[in-house]
């Protein structure tokens, strides 16, 4: 019988990838429009809402998205992490960061910098007992993120497809990033860097460990 999972934690994991398929899906026919990172947060929040709450199948099932969840001592500091949902009554929670960058917006130095980041942010969340697990989401035309660096910040932070990222410390140390100088962040977890390209567009799905 391929019935909804028992688990929280399974079925959050479905909810978010099945949100992710429809998400791409309205996004690329034109249902959302998305200029910015905000209604990025906000159209993927509604469909992850939308679609936890059918997966509630028993009477106790609650299931919450919050946006822009304050968490303490990330780091020793706060951190707003950009959506929070799952299960209330089993306390059973997924932490999801985003980022949407055009052409426009240029800077894909600080882009990737700034991913890494994100990502470090997710891999700390699910340390705390009630985050389960955690997913990094990435949206850009710039198609600077998906090649490969010569030299540079893209050598370091690497996005570009088949990458590999590899546990460890990283920094911008002797990097031309202003605005970035200091960074210095740890990742516990290994991920490889598959985009999806559809038309102009290249999305990027990261579970975290």
């Amino acid at each position: 019988m391929n019935s909804i999972p028992k688990s929280h934690e399974e079925r959050i994991r479905e909810v978010v990838e099945i949100s992710w398929r429809i998400f791409k899906s309205r996004f690329l026919h034109g249902r959302h429009k998305i200029p910015t990172e905000a209604p990025f947060q906000h159209y993927f929040g509604h469909i992850l809402s939308v679609i936890g709450d059918c997966y509630c199948i028993s009477r106790d099932d609650m299931f919450i998205v919050d946006l822009e969840e304050r968490l303490e001592d990330i780091k020793g500091k706060r951190k707003f992490i950009d959506i929070v949902c799952g299960y209330e009554n089993s306390n059973t929670y997924c932490a999801i960061e985003l980022k949407f960058k055009t052409k426009k917006q240029a800077a894909q130095n600080l882009g990737r910098i700034d991913a890494y980041i994100d990502i470090e942010a997710v891999e700390l969340a699910t340390e705390k007992k009630e985050f389960s697990l955690g997913y990094f989401f990435m949206i850009t035309d710039a198609s600077e993120y998906i090649k490969p660096s010569r030299s540079g910040v893209g050598t370091r932070f690497q996005l570009h497809e088949g990458a590999s990222i590899t546990p460890g410390e990283y920094n911008t140390r002797g990097l031309k990033c202003a605005g970035r100088e200091n960074v210095k962040l740890e990742l516990k977890g290994s991920y490889k860097i598959n985009w999806d390209v559809e038309k102009k567009w290249h999305f990027l799905c990261l579970p975290i460990k």
